[in-house]
């Protein structure tokens, strides 16, 4: 069986990516790199993580539903990709369990229409970022940047904090 060769990706780098995302605090922390203490592609490939959870979170118009999921996936498989060719598989699996205790509690937030106070939010929000603190692979000035952006953020626009579905 012949498989293709690899294409080469639009971007150089995950640091192209990251540049590429929309410009926020957050972002903006990343480019810089004094910010980032361990692997910089490590932090990267977390936010893009981080970015893609909190993209399929948001509710898409009609005619970008499809686009919105693609780009979800995308930026999933990007950080898979870093990750696992860095041999950190760690990592990943420790996201996946974020991402596992994440989804149980959006789920519970959805289903039960309960209501959740400001800590609750920004651990949904930005948990595989506190990681990366936590971890020692970004400055914990990361905490404010998360700080300033959460307060300019539509939390309206949260398939969980709105609790409607999407149209069929």
């Amino acid at each position: 069986m012949k498989y293709l060769k690899e294409q080469q990706n639009d971007y150089k780098t995950l640091s192209d990516l990251v540049k590429a995302l929309e410009a926020n605090e957050i972002t903006d922390f990343f480019i810089d790199d004094n910010n980032i203490i361990g692997e910089t592609y490590i932090a990267e490939a977390v936010l893009l993580f981080t970015y893609a959870l909190n993209t399929l979170d948001m509710i898409p118009d009609n005619q970008a539903r499809e686009k919105h999921v693609l780009m979800g996936d995308y930026y999933f498989s990007e950080f898979y990709f870093a990750l696992s060719q860095g041999g950190h598989m760690d990592i990943v699996y420790d996201m996946v369990t974020i991402s596992k205790d994440l989804a149980s509690k959006k789920s519970d937030i959805y289903a039960n229409t309960r209501m959740i106070d400001e800590h609750e939010l920004k651990y949904l929000l930005f948990a595989p970022l506190f990681y990366l603190i936590d971890n020692g692979y970004v400055s914990s000035t990361l905490y404010q940047v998360i700080d300033k952006y959460y307060k300019s953020l539509d939390k309206t626009a949260l398939t969980y904090i709105t609790n409607i579905k999407g149209e069929d």
